[in-house]
């Protein structure tokens, strides 16, 4: 497809469809592992074939498509779009690990006002005809009240804050990081993929509706968080709390969150791919006590190198890869297995059966052992991140201290983490005879020559997988395929897929887990996330991406009201 992008004089150049049948590019987004149980059997049944699936479209598309049509090929709508998205960019939205609370200390936040006023600002009609609340000071609760109450809401999250820029990399970003600079294709700056792009889509879809009389059966809600990049807890926790205590349980139709998205052309077909679970987190804090003396007369080993030979056989002693029956990433596999020649014959063959043979199921592993990138998506990840310890030159350091970044496996747990890091934890202890303290319990006593302690907070569970058939998968897929196949790619004559993965990382949806099991973590990206630089220096979105997410909200909040 050719969309004409748009500057300040009109139309520049035209931007075509990129095309890659690239098993290393798609493999990014493979993000899992689950556990093999009996030799040679598993408890579950194969995993589900990957259907094409049925193409959704509202009813106004087939009356009149000039108002989709608009979205994205109408001058001015393009450059309004532009304008506003380019106008959040700007407003610097940065969280720090240690913000204050916002009741206490709002001065710290000041710049969320800013960008509430820049949204009032451009969505007048969101702003006068739906109901806001503004929760635990800046998050942003909308609900446009539909006109059925016996319908389940439609809930639509994203955050408003994003992640700081360091100062010594500010010279290696090509524009400057609150410019908001368009190049006539993307736009630069921080939090313009992640996730300023998807918020203020929301907002334009919902206004655009407004603006041509649209009334929903189904009431839809709309909830911004203001610290996911801190992990949430002042914003989506208070947010989700107000509407658990609103509207109870399994309260509402389906939550569409940020997430993965990226559509790929594989063998001549379109691969949409959606993250309808995540990998659980801890960060475990690990310390050694030990004494402490003058450098001219030191031990064997000091403190820094006990904990080095600890940190070394952790690295050298990883978590087992392993899949199982159930697991996103196998559907994903199995999807690209099904609908491309991505994989050789045999290779295929053991994807297909490797939901209930161990041999098959070892093969596909190991396929996906050889590569960093996807090795990670069979098993629980651990990095080190973070090492202090030692004051001075000539003083045998007295503590020393690390932290591990855990990524758990789905059918893994945050206590089985725990329980392998502290099994390391045993091996050195023993042959250098040290205690051990799990957070204050404990495990071994302390000895003259010193004791570890493990410091493991509450951690997040891995996320129930969200349901891939049914009712609200038809037509969310559905949504997802009619963009893909009448506007992204309506050029390719096979009928794309949507296939479910997993993400790696983590969002704000862990606290509405309660509302709905189906949640999808889902925003369209015709570029591959990790190319815009979520996170990282020069981060950037495409106007079109953006306009496909608002294009794509836009369509399914109709299609989910009748």
């Amino acid at each position: 497809m050719r969309i004409y992008l748009t500057d300040e004089d009109g139309a520049g150049e035209p931007v075509k469809s990129k095309r890659t049948s690239n098993w290393g590019k798609i493999a990014v987004l493979v993000t899992l592992g689950i556990s093999v149980l009996e030799p040679g059997v598993f408890k579950s049944q194969p995993a589900e074939s990957c259907p094409v699936g049925e193409t959704i479209r509202p009813l106004s598309f087939y009356e009149d498509r000039s108002s989709t049509d608009e979205i994205l090929f109408n001058y001015a709508w393009r450059n309004k779009s532009l304008e506003i998205f380019t106008g959040a960019v700007k407003i610097s939205t940065v969280v720090q690990d240690d913000m204050p609370d916002p009741n206490t200390h709002p001065e710290a936040w000041s710049n969320f006002t800013r960008f509430h006023n820049h949204l009032e600002k451009s969505f007048p009609l969101v702003h006068s005809r739906l109901r806001l609340e503004k929760v635990n000071v800046f998050g942003l609760l909308y609900t446009w009240e539909g006109s059925d109450p016996n319908l389940k809401p439609l809930l639509l999250t994203a955050h408003q804050d994003v992640v700081p820029v360091l100062e010594p990399t500010l010279k290696d970003w090509k524009y400057p990081p609150f410019s908001g600079h368009f190049d006539g294709e993307r736009i630069w700056g921080r939090g313009s993929s992640d996730d300023k792009s998807l918020l203020i889509a929301d907002l334009a879809a919902v206004e655009k509706l407004l603006s041509e009389g649209f009334q929903p059966k189904r009431t839809i809600v709309l909830s911004f968080g203001f610290d996911e990049e801190r992990g949430g807890e002042f914003g989506a926790k208070s947010l989700a709390g107000v509407l658990n205590e609103r509207y109870g349980e399994d309260s509402f139709y389906a939550l569409v969150d940020e997430g993965v998205g990226t559509v790929e052309i594989v063998d001549d077909r379109a691969i949409t791919v959606v993250a309808i679970g995540e990998k659980g987190s801890i960060n475990l804090e690990i310390s050694l006590t030990t004494p402490g003396g003058h450098s001219s007369v030191p031990p064997p080993h000091t403190n820094i190198g006990l904990v080095s030979k600890l940190i070394s056989y952790i690295e050298d002693h990883p978590f087992k890869a392993s899949l199982g029956p159930g697991n996103p990433v196998l559907y994903y596999l199995q999807c690209l297995a099904e609908h491309t020649n991505v994989f050789d014959e045999q290779l295929k063959k053991h994807i297909f059966k490797a939901g209930y043979d161990t041999k098959s199921n070892a093969e596909v592993v190991k396929y996906l052992s050889e590569d960093p990138v996807t090795s990670s998506s069979v098993k629980t990840t651990q990095a080190i991140d973070i090492i202090n310890g030692g004051i001075k030159s000539n003083a045998l350091p007295e503590f020393v201290s690390f932290v591990i970044n855990h990524r758990i496996n789905v059918e893994s747990s945050v206590n089985e983490t725990i329980e392998q890091v502290l099994s390391d934890i045993k091996v050195l202890s023993k042959e250098y005879n040290l205690g051990i303290l799990l957070n204050d319990e404990e495990i071994l006593p302390k000895t003259e020559n010193g004791y570890f302690v493990l410091n493991a907070g509450e951690g997040l569970e891995p996320a129930k997988v969200s349901p891939r058939e049914g009712e609200v998968w038809t037509k969310f897929s559905g949504s997802i395929k009619h963009i893909v196949e009448d506007y992204i790619h309506p050029d390719l004559e096979k009928p794309s897929v949507v296939a479910g993965t997993l993400m790696t990382g983590n969002t704000d949806t862990r606290y509405y887990w309660p509302l709905t099991d189906n949640i999808y973590r889902f925003m369209f990206s015709t570029t591959e996330l990790v190319k815009t630089h979520i996170h990282s220096v020069n981060e950037y979105t495409t106007l079109d991406d953006h306009l496909f997410i608002q294009l794509f909200v836009y369509e399914f909040i109709q299609s989910v009201n009748e």
